[in-house]
């Protein structure tokens, strides 16, 4: 065992210590784990009688433990012990960047780190939402928001979402308790202007219908939004008169997945979901028989899973599946405003050629 797997091993058992860490099979996609309470918190609100699940400086504890282990674990290829510290989405998209980058994971180091920690009884899976400034190789800093979820008091925290702000946004201001706590949200609370079980629909109907579908006026253009339209309108066309391809690209919410949501000062709340999107090239519906035989490329982001050398034709269809986790501000239920999503970070996941 070499230097660098034993510094990832002992990384990995801090990570157990700070989490108590079962050591057991990986966890399987869950439901969205039970929140606190959906009343709007006021600044001075009174302590909960029972003491929460998790404290502020616990999770703070398990973030710096999930950041050092999870790096040193992918530098070292110790790829199975990544995937423990991960379920839900996080779970598949830890799975294509370990090989998509064959071998190679980009170094990041963080700072400036903050946890979000709801008030939570324990009788269920716990968790909490916390950000990080990252920076790559290259110089660049992101925010990136994550959440981790507890199923049991003596489980250990895995990564259930990551994604990234937009370069120009600011987290949406969570709303803290004299005590520090946040307040999480269920998911048909109706205090805000899109529930949190109906904000993934409705971002893809926007994704797929664009600015006339009937969610338009819900959720703000963008391009993880109406520029996701714009780009399968464009591809649809790209796809009939260069390779003689019927394209689609649809959108939908992860069931399994949960959705996590924060009330923010105004009284609106901080969503955090994950998409599915399915793109699809097919030569022969709707007669188009002249795109059997013809070579259609690979998309790069599609070649850890397809390889460009065998899978150029396409004879039944060709499927590209993209995991994509996304960060939205919602406003509180009077105001007129349109939802904004504020955040974003995707990967392939999956795909298949026949």
């Amino acid at each position: 065992m070499n230097g660098v797997v034993r510094k990832a091993l002992a990384f990995t058992l801090l990570t157990c210590a700070v989490a108590a860490c079962s050591g057991g099979e990986p966890v399987r996609p869950s439901a969205s784990p039970a929140a606190a309470t959906s009343a709007l918190p006021g600044l001075g609100e009174s302590p909960s009688p029972s003491p929460p699940a998790v404290t502020p400086e616990e999770a703070s504890r398990a973030f710096d433990a999930f950041l050092g282990t999870d790096d040193v674990l992918r530098q070292a290829g110790a790829d199975r012990w990544a995937l423990l510290l991960t379920q839900d989405g996080q779970r598949p998209i830890t799975i294509a960047r370990i090989h998509s980058r064959t071998g190679r994971p980009v170094h990041y180091t963080w700072d400036d780190r903050t946890v979000f920690v709801p008030r939570q009884s324990g009788r269920s899976a716990v968790w909490f939402a916390a950000t990080a400034q990252r920076r790559d190789p290259s110089g660049e800093v992101r925010t990136a928001v994550f959440t981790f979820v507890r199923q049991s008091p003596d489980g250990p925290w895995r990564n259930s979402f990551a994604s990234l702000l937009y370069p120009d946004e600011k987290l949406p201001p969570v709303a803290l308790d004299a005590d520090g706590y946040a307040t999480a949200l269920e998911a048909r609370d109706d205090s805000v202007a899109i529930s949190p079980n109906l904000m993934g629909p409705l971002h893809a109907t926007v994704a797929e219908e664009g600015p006339k579908g009937y969610a338009s006026g819900l959720i703000a253009p963008g391009p993880q939004t109406t520029g996701f339209y714009d780009e399968i309108s464009k591809t649809k066309e790209t796809a009939k008169a260069d390779d003689c391809m019927n394209y689609e690209s649809i959108f939908a919410s992860a069931p399994n997945y949960p959705i996590f949501a924060l009330r923010t000062r105004d009284g609106g709340a901080m969503m955090l979901y994950t998409l599915i999107r399915t793109s699809s090239w097919t030569p022969s519906p709707q007669g188009l028989k002249c795109g059997e035989g013809r070579p259609v490329t690979v998309p790069a982001e599609a070649r850890w899973l397809l390889n460009p050398a065998k899978n150029l034709f396409i004879r039944e269809k060709r499927q590209i599946v993209e995991t994509q986790q996304y960060v939205s501000a919602v406003p509180p239920k009077a105001s007129t405003a349109p939802a904004r999503v504020v955040g974003y970070e995707g990967i392939v996941t999956g795909g298949s050629n026949h």
